[in-house]
């Protein structure tokens, strides 16, 4: 009798503008959890050529997931399918960055016209780094979680908050955050 071990798939959305701090930790929490057996597949969403913020069309109330034909309908397929997500942004004036604010809206296809989640519940492992105001940061973290934990009914598996991060290499640099990182990983 041959046994079969079903793969988790692991979408991994990174928001910021840049390949950074947030980046390099979700890479790093990915690693880990593909390491433990996962599939991950991985956008960028500053990369999408075509991609726009929920148009509060409703389209999705009646069809049941997004109706926009844009560059963003395969992320929200892929964490739509997906068993975990891993999220990552920059604070941005205390606000995740734009970009990451544009998924984070378009996820409104995931809820139905009762506000009822449509997609099953998966584990979530967010991401938020930040220049300055840690503080703001660890509670904009608590916000991301909050959206996926409050709306649609996901088990965080932990946060990582990196201040001081203006430079691109500091992730890079500390041991300790991609250590915090390998372990998050492991939860998937």
């Amino acid at each position: 009798m041959e046994c079969t071990i079903d793969m988790a798939k692991i979408a991994v959305v990174l928001g910021s503008p840049r390949k950074g701090n947030s980046e390099t930790i979700a890479m790093k929490v990915a690693e880990a959890a593909k390491a433990n057996g996962n599939e991950i597949e991985v956008f960028r969403i500053n990369d999408l050529k075509n991609a726009k913020g929920c148009q509060a069309c409703m389209g999705c109330k009646k069809a049941g997931k997004c109706v926009i034909k844009d560059d963003m309908l395969p992320v929200l397929d892929a964490v739509r399918s997906a068993d975990g997500v891993i999220v990552a942004a920059a604070d941005y004036f205390g606000q995740p960055c734009s970009q990451y604010r544009m998924f984070e809206d378009r996820m409104y296809s995931f809820i139905d016209g009762s506000f009822v989640p449509n997609i099953t519940p998966k584990k979530v492992a967010v991401v938020v780094t930040c220049g300055m105001g840690l503080d703001g940061a660890k509670a904009m973290a608590d916000n991301m979680e909050g959206v996926f934990v409050n709306f649609f009914k996901c088990q965080s598996v932990g946060k990582i908050v990196l201040g001081g991060g203006l430079a691109p290499n500091v992730a890079a640099e500390n041991a300790d955050i991609l250590a915090q990182a390998e372990e998050l990983g492991k939860k998937f």
